[in-house]
């Protein structure tokens, strides 16, 4: 299985900035010790979520991720763990970006997508890779949303709409 692991936006913004939460706090330490552990086997992809000023996501989330800030870099340690970067302005990472360019030049066949916010960015991102036929994963103890309930929401809706594969990074062969 050629496979590779998009974490998405565990930028600082959306861990203890603007954005953030303790859920979100709480996944992106999960996510570092997981990423720590696989760094060397593993094909590793970032997406930062990056703004100019005035964004029109500024109108519905307030000023975020602005380009050019410490908002839109990767969070804590995370800089430290191999793999590309992406950045992007959309909620969905593939929108835009060289991420499917990547993803081919690896010839990647299935993806563990996980990241914040479980039901914006990761379930964007896992739309983009259905409709570019890659098989997904989501690994769900890697992901937050800003409220607990819309995590769970958009991950039973990743699984109905897209065929996505549920699990725990523990699950992770």
């Amino acid at each position: 299985m050629n496979r590779a692991f998009i974490a998405v936006d565990f930028v600082n913004d959306f861990v203890d900035g603007a954005l953030g939460s303790s859920n979100a706090r709480e996944a992106a330490e999960r996510a570092l010790d997981f990423l720590s552990k696989i760094q060397q086997t593993e094909k590793i992809i970032f997406t930062l979520d990056t703004h100019p000023s005035g964004d029109k996501e500024f109108k519905l989330w307030g000023e975020h991720c602005l380009e050019g800030t410490p908002g839109s870099e990767l969070w804590n340690g995370m800089n430290a763990i191999q793999g590309k970067r992406v950045r992007k302005g959309n909620y969905d990472a593939f929108f835009g970006t060289p991420l499917e360019q990547y993803l081919k030049d690896m010839q990647a066949q299935t993806l563990y997508i996980f990241g914040i916010s479980t039901d914006i960015c990761v379930s964007s991102t896992v739309s983009g890779a259905f409709y570019r036929n890659f098989e997904i994963i989501v690994l769900e103890d890697l992901c937050a949303s800003l409220r607990k309930e819309d995590h769970y929401t958009a991950l039973s809706s990743m699984s109905r709409l897209y065929g996505a594969r549920i699990m725990n990074s523990k699950e992770v062969k």
